[in-house]
Order: structure tokens, then C-alpha cells, then sequence
């Protein structure tokens, strides 16, 4: 801890409204030594939360929604009490992998992104080094955390629910197009027809179909397997009623004239443990980190001036 600490006052700005009222401008709400964060610094991470959750941070909410920005502001204090840094190229490289994992295609859809989170690019910045100081600071605090395959196929069984994947199904397909003039969409019914009338007879019903899009007559091929959630209701209640091997009857939708063959029907099933391993050791890993932020925060604070004003949040404004 530095040898003296320079303590702010706590600074509530007002301001007089019609009647003589003051109402709050500005104020303080979380001070770590002469760190702190604002009114205004409480409602951006608030707008941030609303976000990324969908969900507003209501007036019971902000206690213990203070409290978090407070527990992080002693852990960045903490931070650079030791001295540690963030470099220039790992948070470059922590950013392009925010980016790879939401698909984001540039620059300008990265930040039209955080345009619409109510989020600048500075903001962000600032928002991942933080992160990445707080987890530094807690694998230096609290070292190594193991975790044995052992433990997490024991949570994999417990969660497995979390891991389902939905019903699938394999499917061949054509629509047929329906022209515009009188009679198209009969005749397109009639094309459609005849096509599972001779696949039912014993013809390819691949062949049948590739005959009739390179004619032109319509567009279609293996979907391959796909959630039945994804597919059109319409087509999604038609393919529920078939058998593997089996084509349906001809049925219209704003599309065209659609003929389906199921070639197999995947029940819902938990994804392998194989290819959820690496998210339940985050989980696990994350769960354990917290278990210890709150002795390592407890002890922080017994070194620190502390100081959280979270009925500022809800005076006024």
C-alpha cells in the first residue's frame, strides 16, 4: 500500500430545479483510495449490462451491482500495486478474438456493433484490459487452479441438459417455382406430382431431383442435417410426420411447391463431452476464481480506503 493515500472528498454535484428542488448531477459512488467511479461511470456499465443480458439494472439490483465495480476497482488497484501490465499486442489479440467469435466481418460492423451496445471502441478497450489485469492479479493471488477431466465429466453428467442439441433431421428437397401467370401454380403442382409419383415407383429420388433443377423447373438438393427448429413451420410440420426413406406429398407455401424425402431422423441428444470440455473448464475455472475473488476482495479491503455510495444511483437525477 502506498506510503500515504490522497482521499477525495466525496463530491456530490447538484443542481436547483423549478421550486427550489436539488436534484443529483453528478457524484461519487465507489472510491478505492483516490480511485473512483462516477454516477455517469455506474450508469454506462449499467446501460453495458442491459446489453449484453436484455435485462435493465433495476433500483434493488444496484447494491450489489456497486458492490462488483467496487470489488474490481480494489482488484485494479491491487493490479498495479504489483506492478502488472497489459500489453499493446494482447489486447490487440484479445479484441480480434472478440471479433472472430462473434463473426463480425470488419472494422466498421465491429464498431456499428458496439454503436448499438451504447459502446465505443475506447470503452471496450479499456473494458477487456481491466478484465485481463483482474484475472492476472487473481492467477498471481491465488495460483493455479487444476482441474482433473475426472471433475468435469462429473459436471458434464450433472449439466448435461445445458448441452442438448434438438432434434435433426436429414433432408432432400425441391421447390418448384411458380410463375406468375394463371395456371403456373398448377402446373408447378403437377411437375411436383409426377416426381414423387415415379420416386415412389422405385426411380432415384436424387436423380429425379437434380433432373429438375438443371432444367430450371426448381431449386433444391440435400440439406443435409439441420435442427428441425430452423426449418419453415410448414415444412417443419410435414417432415415430422415421415418415416426415414419416405417423400412426402406435394405442399404449396409462398416459396413454391415443395416435395421433401427424409433420410434420417436424429432424436435430441447432449453434445459429446469431447466437444464441450474446453467451455466446462472455463465454467469450472471461473466459478473456482470467484469462490476466492470474494477472501481476496475482503482482505483488499481491510488494507483500502473504501467507499460505495449505491443510493447515489437511485437519488434523483
Amino acid at each position: 500500500m502506498r506510503a500515504t493515500v490522497f482521499v477525495l472528498p466525496l463530491v456530490v454535484a447538484v443542481t436547483a430545479v423549478a421550486g427550489g428542488e436539488r436534484r443529483l448531477v453528478e457524484g461519487i459512488v465507489v472510491r478505492v483510495n483516490d480511485r473512483i467511479l462516477t454516477t455517469a461511470d455506474i450508469r454506462q456499465r449499467a446501460a453495458e449490462r442491459q446489453s449484453q443480458t436484455g435485462k435493465a439494472v433495476t433500483p434493488d439490483q444496484y447494491p450489489e451491482f456497486v458492490q462488483e465495480a467496487a470489488d474490481e476497482v480494489c482488484m485494479l488497484e491491487r493490479a498495479e500495486e504489483l506492478k502488472l501490465e497489459v500489453s499493446s499486442e494482447e489486447l490487440n489479440g484479445a479484441i480480434s478474438d472478440l471479433k472472430q467469435q462473434n463473426h463480425v466481418p470488419d472494422d466498421a460492423a465491429f464498431e456499428a456493433a458496439l454503436r448499438d451496445m451504447g459502446m465505443t471502441l475506447d470503452v471496450l478497450r479499456s473494458r477487456i484490459h481491466d478484465n485481463i489485469l483482474v484475472n492476472r492479479l487473481l492467477r498471481k493471488e491465488v495460483g493455479d487452479l487444476p482441474i482433473t477431466q475426472e471433475e468435469l465429466r462429473q459436471r458434464y453428467e450433472k449439466e448435461k441438459d445445458q448441452f442438448m442439441i434438438g432434434e435433426r433431421v436429414h433432408l432432400e428437397h425441391i421447390v418448384f417455382t411458380v410463375g406468375a401467370e394463371p395456371g403456373d401454380a398448377d402446373a408447378a403442382l403437377a411437375e411436383a406430382r409426377r416426381l414423387v409419383a415415379a420416386a415412389r415407383a422405385g426411380a432415384d429420388f436424387t436423380a429425379l431431383v437434380q433432373q429438375e433443377v438443371k432444367a430450371g423447373r426448381g431449386t433444391g438438393g440435400d440439406l443435409g442435417t439441420v435442427l428441425a427448429t430452423d426449418m419453415r413451420p410448414e415444412v417443419r410440420d410435414v417432415v415430422a410426420k415421415l418415416k426415414a426413406g419416405e417423400i412426402c406429398d406435394p405442399f404449396t407455401t409462398s416459396a413454391g411447391v415443395h416435395v421433401g424425402r427424409l433420410i434420417e431422423r436424429i432424436p435430441p441428444q447432449a453434445r459429446p463431452f469431447a466437444e464441450v470440455e474446453d467451455d466446462l473448464r472455463q465454467r469450472e475455472l471461473s466459478e473456482r476464481y470467484r469462490t476466492h475473488l470474494t477472501s481476496v476482495v475482503s482482505e483488499l479491503k481491510k488494507r483500502y480506503v473504501v467507499e460505495v455510495h449505491p443510493e447515489l444511483m437511485t437519488a434523483p437525477r
